[in-house]
């Protein structure tokens, strides 16, 4: 965990992760974040850049509809779309006037925001 640009942030794509990986913590962080905060927080997929296919992104991702669905987030945020404020995805997610502005004037599509 790490504190970036004025938000909380876990790096779930550290060098020998897999997606199972990945997702466990996950599941750990959301559990914790939960329990005793933070409300809003960002996790770090990485966006494949080396072969064009985002594993552990599309794996988060996914895991983030899931949990939506099972009221565990409240809602979740690809990163691309942060400096999108018309966009759908902006629009849908619940604390996006809460991320800082540095991550809305560079989106990245390797975060994914996330509510609890």
């Amino acid at each position: 965990m790490r504190r970036g640009r004025g938000l909380v942030e876990y790096d779930l794509h550290p060098r020998g992760t897999n997606v199972d990986m990945a997702l466990a913590r996950l599941e750990q962080i959301v559990s914790a974040a939960r329990a005793s905060g933070p409300s809003l927080f960002a996790v770090i997929t990485g966006y494949g850049s080396s072969g064009g296919t985002a594993l552990i992104k599309e794996g988060v991702l996914a895991a983030c509809r899931r949990y939506r669905a099972q009221n565990h987030i409240r809602g979740f945020l690809d990163g691309e779309f942060a400096g999108d404020v018309f966009s759908a995805e902006c629009l849908a997610f619940p604390d996006s006037s809460q991320i800082p502005p540095p991550y809305r004037r560079a989106p990245n599509p390797g975060i994914v925001f996330i509510a609890v």
